[in-house]
């Protein structure tokens, strides 16, 4: 064979092979192609959900489902993408059997998308078993191993705390003024490398926090943080509360509700909290952003002459707010589930104010850009910060004989736990699901310690990640409802080890 014909040969496998290319790229279903956000399956319940997708271009989406992953008699839903909405869709699906595992493919304009998984329906309200659920809140870095090891821990979903990202610097601060900030959001959520393809096989409830609401800790009018620095040799605070425009958090809502595949939401003037089952398990997810009537710097105040802060609030402070309060108390008095899950983006463990205090005792050390006020500011628009109201709600519990309510919490990037003999309730504060800094309760322990202000173990008392560990890695919390014999809460870390754990007993 001659070179001529060896050249023509290869010329010739060339030809054939970028002939096979191109017939796979006209004629593969690309999922993206098709499908650009999502499938991401949400207000689940023992006979129906919803599902958000979101499409390149604007078209018809079929879902089908089968209970057999080859999808033998599958059933199809029918929806479609909107441009109104982002080029997305929300599909409802009912007619579901309970505690069953379904699979499904998704098709766009007829064409077969790449994307397929599979989740579970919740058990029928009411029934007793081996339930598990995984928590978390915090994300805005590149480090997504805490998705990897969620799933190895077999959970029906995930609860979010929020701060899912960070669009009020990951975009913008006035990311809320327009459609298209709203839009971008949610694009960005559900784009989260290893998250997404989680989501897939993974039911999920969210609740926003402060930097996924607007601008920080904002509540319901204004955002406000602590601004420190030196003054002739004198350190001075400053907390500015800087006004928002009231379209800003309409639009957080309004984004919410047409982008989250959501449970009904009872009052949004007044917020996204909801409530659903899970088995003999309710939940009751509070929204501490949307109500909140007053800036953070309210609950303390400044003695000029002594150049000091004080930790000072009072009966009308409220961090939930009234209606959020009378709706709470109502459901969970109301409930007939043998477990009671009061959900929330921000700590509700009331010995935090042990940790104000130490943070005003403290307020003029200074540590490179680290500041003694900032334990105290830090932690002052939790719920401990807001006594009057976190009080109320605890004899309220008591009063009524409310029996086998359990706490869970966000926001801190630290994952710690108590049985509630500090905390009232017992609490898992699950956060940091993927951040830079997961120190925070080592330090806080280090504080107490070297200061002698407070005793760790008098605040969250049954360990967690930097507390039970040297290392302080991105973590996460899982929960397994055992009948109404135990639940069993755990802090697990990015390579899916369990930190510490315990278990609630059932009160009868």
């Amino acid at each position: 064979m001659n070179r001529r014909q060896t050249t023509d040969g290869r010329q010739q496998k060339i030809h054939h092979a970028l002939l096979c290319l191109l017939f796979a790229m006209y004629y593969s279903p690309l999922a993206a192609q098709y499908i650009t956000h999502g499938p991401v399956i949400g207000a689940v319940s023992s006979s129906s959900c919803k599902v958000y997708i979101r499409t390149k271009q604007c078209g018809k989406i079929l879902m089908e489902l089968s209970q057999t992953p080859d999808l033998q008699k599958a059933f199809s839903v029918a929806g479609v993408t909107d441009s109104l909405h982002d080029k997305s869709v929300m599909l409802q699906i009912s007619s579901l059997n309970a505690n069953t595992k379904y699979y499904y493919r998704l098709l766009f304009e007829g064409r077969e998308d790449v994307v397929k998984g599979s989740f579970r329906t919740f058990p029928a309200e009411g029934a007793k078993g081996d339930y598990s659920f995984v928590t978390g809140s915090c994300q805005e870095t590149e480090n997504m191993k805490v998705f990897e090891a969620m799933p190895k821990n077999d959970p029906y979903f995930i609860m979010h705390t929020g701060d899912f990202t960070y669009p009020d610097y990951m975009i913008a601060r006035n990311y809320a003024a327009t459609q298209e900030g709203i839009d971008s959001s949610y694009r960005r959520r559900y784009n989260e490398k290893v998250m997404k393809q989680m989501l897939y096989n993974l039911p999920i409830d969210y609740v926003f926090d402060d930097d996924d609401y607007v601008g920080a800790s904002a509540g319901r009018y204004c955002t406000n943080d602590l601004v420190s620095k030196r003054v002739n040799g004198k350190i001075t605070y400053t907390m500015p509360a800087d006004t928002f425009p009231a379209l800003w958090r309409s639009n957080v809502i309004k984004g919410y509700a047409d982008y989250f595949p959501h449970y009904q939401l009872p009052d949004t003037n007044e917020g996204i909290f909801h409530s659903f089952k899970f088995g003999n398990a309710e939940f009751f997810v509070i929204d501490r952003n949307s109500a909140k009537d007053a800036p953070d710097s309210d609950v303390f105040r400044y003695n000029a002459q002594k150049h000091k802060w004080y930790f000072a609030p009072d009966s009308t402070m409220a961090l939930f707010g009234k209606k959020q309060m009378d709706w709470l108390k109502t459901s969970i008095k109301n409930s007939t589930a043998d477990w009671k899950f009061i959900v929330s983006g921000v700590p509700l463990n009331g010995a935090c104010e042990k940790l104000i205090q130490a943070g005003v005792k403290i307020q003029k050390l200074h540590y490179k850009e680290w500041y003694g006020f900032h334990l105290a500011s830090g932690f002052g628009h939790y719920w401990a910060g807001f006594p009057y109201e976190r009080n109320d709600f605890v004899s309220f519990v008591k009063q009524n004989n409310i029996k086998n309510v359990l706490v869970i919490s966000g926001d801190t990037h630290h994952c710690v736990m108590d049985d509630g003999k500090n905390s009232d309730f017992p609490e898992m504060n699950a956060s940091g699901l993927s951040v830079s800094t997961t120190e925070l309760a080592k330090y806080i322990k280090l504080i107490g310690n070297g200061f002698g202000l407070y005793h760790f173990k008098k605040i969250w008392n049954k360990g967690g990640i930097g507390i039970t560990t040297k290392e302080c890695k991105n973590g996460f919390g899982k929960v397994r409802i055992v009948g109404s014999d135990y639940v069993e809460l755990s802090i697990i870390d990015e390579d899916n080890k369990t930190i510490s754990s315990f278990n609630v007993p059932f009160k009868k």
